[in-house]
């Protein structure tokens, strides 16, 4: 599962950032960002382009390395596992192409540490998935969009 994500959230910004689409460009919201509040290492995230373009619908992806990322920047990925979230909002999680991993399971111990982090708190319904999950996730998305 190669996707391109489009970056959109960076830790060298401590402020939520929104895409305007007309312009292809970013400006700073005015709240912080969850990797901010919660202080813990940011891994870019942004949009599966395949996906959409926000403000309308897309699927979000977390991308698991510590290469720097300006925003807008595109990278190629590949898609290991999911977060799923009650309120549908799911967060897919990836790596770069050229790493050897197919599944959330082959992550660091330091890697799943942040993620757990940023989303201490699961919920009945809400949880960690591997490949095959954010396979489906993908999947339903696209039969409805």
């Amino acid at each position: 599962m190669i996707y391109t994500v489009k970056i959109e959230q960076t830790n060298d910004y401590q402020r939520r950032m929104k895409y305007i689409p007309e312009t292809d460009s970013f400006v700073e919201k005015d709240c912080d960002s969850l990797h901010y509040v919660r202080n813990v290492y940011q891994y870019p995230y942004g949009w599966m382009t395949e996906s959409g373009t926000p403000p309308n619908d897309h699927l979000d992806v977390m991308i698991l390395t510590k290469d720097h990322f300006e925003l807008g920047d595109e990278a190629k990925v590949r898609i290991i596992g999911v977060f799923i979230r009650n309120d549908g909002d799911h967060k897919l999680m990836s790596v770069l192409t050229k790493r050897n991993i197919t599944e959330f399971d082959q992550l660091t111990d330091e890697e799943k540490d942040n993620l757990f982090r940023l989303y201490p708190y699961v919920f009945e319904g809400e949880g960690w998935f591997g490949a095959e999950r954010a396979k489906q996730v993908i999947e339903e998305y696209f039969k409805t969009h």
